[in-house]
């Protein structure tokens, strides 16, 4: 049977077909069993749900009996809730042949961290529905990493300009997952990563005085804008986000972010001792967020580095170890291990700066840091994906590595040598669909909007810093020429999952566009594509775009892709 994640034991039985059922609820059963069931087919197969020792009692694993009516018995209602949804998979394949299935989850947690504030901001029926995804591969907690995509005070004059979560979508959304039994955790940048705040309402609390741009907007924000840890207002301000954010989630935990400090110490700060600035700061906030009932997690990139201090931070502190290369390495995992401190374990989806996910990296990426996680004794799984450079990669784009961590979070030594197979059954509704998208990402020999971006900002600030190794013309010309046969697989073929099918047209179209230019800019001379093609493109881009989001930064993109169309394409 497919299945993900692949189910941890399994007795084999007689082959019997099946194509719904009924179900048999225990007295008083969680409403959101019930709900569940409610989607599967009906059917004269029996289904008895038999949960015992639920009151208080935590876990996830479940088991599924195959006789005259099928049983599945968790101890809690999370482990029956799941074992629904492994029914559900067995239903679409039509048949079972077990006896038995005995199932459980490696890590405790098994999350997804979703950018919305550089670029994109998804509406609350593409959050919900991402929410009936990850709860569908059993996935648990849902992140969403916000600066001023939320209306803040402090951020007034700044939100309005892309839109932003709503205070009323935001509490929608934390009871949609808690019907799905995933855990809506606020996320908030309070140290780094505030450049709309400091670049235009908050200049004094800036680290960088008078600090002016030298690049274009999506370039700068990446960089720059750390918050000055020794004026008094500063903590105030991070401490009034806080509480304007925090009293609209249910989650006991809250994110403090505090990654990449690149400018601490770099500017009034200047001389002083960066890692104990970035301690003491930390802990401020840390204090608050306990002062509230909350318990912090912060990125754990900046204190790897200071690990002799470590343990002068907040000892009820989680850890997000991330590390986002194909050959990375376990040392900062390994690091906070030998500390004894918790953690989660942070891969990520590589779409960031392009319009999809790089599997090619992704994959082994997820796969290392999964086994390195559950090696080093990890609480949690959490899989991000970011938004670098105004987010221009539709979250279609981004299921088959997050589909493969749901996988990976649970059964970690499961190798999932047949996933292509898997995800195409299952989410693709097409058989290659997953083959054709490994295709599609591994054109990717550079980062092609990436590299747009930075020759874009070169040609607008004269900024000679900024450079980027673009691949010479022959390799741009085969990458073309792979691209140009793609598209026809993506135009001439139907899926059941007809979004993605489309999704995937739009983006293989986009790399083509994208290609043509950095060919263009290489030769000197005019590509064969032509505007008018680009034109129709960024309609069909702009509502896809809009089909699944706010209107965010698309308008920026939509001018930037146009004037780079417009100087090197015919």
């Amino acid at each position: 049977m497919k299945l993900i994640p692949s189910v941890k034991e399994q007795k084999k039985g007689t082959k019997t077909e099946i194509s719904g059922c009924t179900f048999i609820f225990p007295e008083n059963c969680d409403k959101r069993v019930v709900n569940l069931a409610k989607k599967v087919p009906q059917g004269d197969k029996v289904v008895k749900i038999v949960v015992s020792g639920c009151s208080g009692c935590r876990g996830e694993n479940y088991r599924i009996t195959f006789k005259d009516e099928i049983i599945i018995w968790s101890p809690t209602y999370q482990g029956a809730f799941y074992g629904i949804q492994t029914l559900r998979q067995i239903i679409k394949n039509g048949y079972y042949d077990v006896e038995e299935i005995t199932d459980s989850p490696d890590y405790e947690v098994r999350g997804f961290y979703f950018d919305i504030t550089r670029g994109r901001v998804p509406t609350l029926d593409t959050l919900k529905k991402l929410v009936d995804n990850l709860a569908y591969y059993k996935h648990n907690m849902l992140q969403l990493y916000v600066e001023h995509v939320f209306p803040f005070k402090e951020y007034d004059g700044i939100y309005q300009r892309t839109g932003y979560m709503t205070p009323e979508e935001t509490i929608e959304l934390d009871k949609y997952c808690k019907e799905n039994f995933v855990e809506l955790v606020p996320s908030l940048s309070c140290f780094g990563h505030l450049y709309e705040l400091l670049q235009h309402n908050r200049k004094d609390l800036c680290e960088y005085e008078n600090y002016e741009p030298k690049a274009i907007r999506w370039a700068e924000r990446m960089g720059h804008h750390t918050i000055d840890v020794s004026n008094p207002e500063s903590i105030e301000l991070i401490k009034s986000l806080i509480n304007q954010y925090s009293p609209l989630f249910t989650s006991d935990k809250f994110n403090i972010c505090c990654d990449e400090t690149f400018d601490l110490c770099n500017g009034r700060n200047q001389g002083k001792d960066k890692a104990r600035e970035y301690v003491n700061f930390v802990n401020k906030i840390v204090a608050h967020v306990k002062s509230i009932g909350k318990k912090p997690m912060m990125w754990g990139d900046i204190i790897s580095h200071h690990v002799e201090l470590i343990d002068e931070l907040d000892k009820d502190i989680t850890f997000l170890s991330w590390g986002y290369s194909p050959n990375e390495s376990p040392d900062s995992i390994n690091k906070v291990k030998a500390a004894n401190k918790p953690q989660y374990v942070c891969p990520g989806l590589n779409n960031w700066s392009s319009l999809m996910e790089l599997t090619q990296r992704s994959i082994p990426n997820i796969e290392k840091m999964a086994q390195y996680g559950y090696e080093a004794g990890a609480k949690g799984m959490l899989t991000t994906c970011w938004g670098d450079y105004c987010h221009i990669s539709p979250l279609e784009s981004c299921m088959y590595g997050l589909i493969f961590a749901c996988a990976k979070a649970w059964n970690v030594n499961c190798k999932y040598e047949n996933f292509n197979e898997l995800i195409d059954f299952l989410h693709y509704g097409y058989d290659g669909a997953g083959e054709l998208v490994n295709k599609l990402a591994n054109l990717h020999i550079c980062n092609f909007w990436y590299d747009l971006c930075v020759h874009y900002s070169n040609a607008k600030f004269n900024n000679n810093a900024m450079r980027c190794n673009t691949p010479g013309p022959d390799e741009l010309n085969e990458a073309f020429n792979k691209c140009e046969e793609l598209i026809p697989y993506f135009m001439g073929t139907k899926w059941e999952n007809e979004e993605a099918r489309e999704t995937f047209l739009i983006v293989a179209e986009g790399v083509e566009y994208m290609i043509s230019m950095l060919i263009s800019m290489q030769s000197g001379e005019k590509c064969g594509i032509i505007l008018n093609d680009v034109e129709t493109w960024l309609k069909d881009y702009s509502k896809l775009y809009l089909k699944e989001s706010k209107k965010g930064e698309l308008q920026d993109f939509v001018k930037v892709m146009y004037e780079l169309a417009l100087k090197y394409l015919a």
